[in-house]
């Protein structure tokens, strides 16, 4: 009886030990801390099903310089984020082959498309996102607004008609670098078309056969910057992200260039504000004015770190009921797992119902630039928006950045 109280014992001691051993801490290391509670609320939920822990680190201004850092003094996340398209390439050295994943097939496909390679999924699709104006419901009304803007003229109508009611018709958000790559090149989302589509319009600004200053369409991108900034209050180059959403939510602007995501902060401040989506106007017909609509934020494995557990973490993220759950509902945002329900979120209606009445949607096109050229090129952008160099100095900066980081990516 003692041999046998003495094996059992040192049964359960050895199974303590294995249990103890089978639970990991794996490195996060996100960027949007805007989700910073979400993140918490799914680590804490994983560790309560699994016994291990996500250490999440959330950063924003210097998340691409950090991440790089990391990488090469060899300090690497077990998972890490990144944009889609370009940035493909640039982790390609980093990250682990998530094709052969069972749960990949759970995902939609064309939230796959911005992290697939000859193939190969790079990376898994974190938020299916869009971005265009969004407009307060209940301050267009006040103005008399009935008929939603498509057009730069119809824009410049209703901003008279909200200027007139004594409405700043923009928030700006110029001091965001990053608010004005997203509005400006909304404006060119259908001009790929004529230069063969998005890949070859970006392969033609990579090897340089094709510059800025040679899209005439880049015009509307200036006549689009200048009517916001005309009617963009007295300081433009002071608005930021937050300055945008407590003046939309207040009612104080009726008009700002954001995403989905913004709407978190917006009901921050007034959890009764109305938004939508207008849709963006671009260089060409009214018909071709949409909204921009993508899964680019990617959440990407280090090969290097500890693959077997973070492969685990997305497969209970991607079949798991709170996992399933945690986009639409602790978010507020699209999921990209099939089946997925709408959030609740206005503005994810708003895309639901706009995709459903076959509005334009275009994808993120711009991150199949070269991985360094957004936040360049947003500075450039600045610089205009600032008074402190003209159309034809703006282009020739922007041609000469791409030239550069090209060039510095060879």
């Amino acid at each position: 009886m003692k041999r046998l109280l003495l094996a059992s014992v040192l049964l359960v001691a050895c199974a303590a030990l294995l249990v103890g051993q089978g639970k990991v801490t794996l490195k996060l290391f996100f960027y949007s801390p805007e989700l910073t509670d979400q993140y918490n609320d799914m680590a804490k939920q994983y560790q309560q099903e699994t016994g291990n822990t996500l250490d999440v680190t959330v950063n924003q201004a210097e998340y691409p310089a950090l991440l790089r850092a990391k990488l090469n003094s060899g300090d690497v996340p077990d998972v890490f984020m990144s944009s889609a398209y370009a940035d493909n390439v640039t982790y390609k050295d980093y990250y682990y082959d998530l094709t052969d994943q069972d749960f990949i097939k759970n995902l939609e496909p064309s939230a796959l498309a911005g992290v697939t390679v000859n193939g190969r999924v790079t990376g898994y699709p974190f938020l299916v996102q869009s971005h265009s104006f969004i407009y307060n419901k209940a301050v267009f009304k006040a103005a008399g607004i009935t008929t939603l803007p498509r057009t730069l003229a119809e824009y410049d109508a209703a901003a008279q008609k909200l200027q007139a009611k004594g409405i700043q018709p923009f928030a700006t958000g110029y001091k965001e670098w990053w608010v004005l790559p997203q509005t400006a090149w909304q404006v060119l989302a259908a001009t790929p078309e004529s230069y063969g589509g998005y890949a070859a319009f970006v392969g033609k600004l990579n090897d340089g056969s094709l510059k800025f200053k040679d899209i005439k369409d880049m015009s509307t991108v200036f006549d689009v910057l200048d009517l916001i900034k005309k009617y963009g209050g007295p300081k433009p180059m002071e608005s930021d992200f937050n300055d945008q959403c407590s003046l939309l939510a207040t009612g104080k602007v009726g008009i700002a260039h954001q995403g989905n995501w913004a709407e978190g902060s917006i009901l921050k401040t007034n959890p009764q504000a109305q938004i939508g989506f207008l849709l963006g106007p671009v260089a060409g017909p009214a018909s071709k004015a949409g909204l921009m609509y993508d899964s680019n934020q990617t959440i990407r494995i280090a090969k290097d770190g500890q693959v077997q557990a973070a492969v685990a973490w997305l497969k209970w993220l991607t079949t798991s009921a709170y996992g399933k759950a945690w986009i639409p509902g602790k978010i507020q945002q699209l999921s990209p797992i099939k089946g997925s329900a709408a959030p609740s979120a206005q503005l994810a209606q708003a895309t639901v119902a706009l995709l459903g009445s076959r509005t334009p949607s275009y994808p993120w096109y711009y991150q199949m630039f070269p991985t360094g050229l957004e936040q360049g090129l947003g500075l450039i952008l600045q610089g205009y928006c600032a008074g402190q160099t003209n159309r034809a100095q703006t282009l020739d900066a922007l041609d000469a950045e791409y030239a550069k980081i090209v060039a510095a990516s060879k």
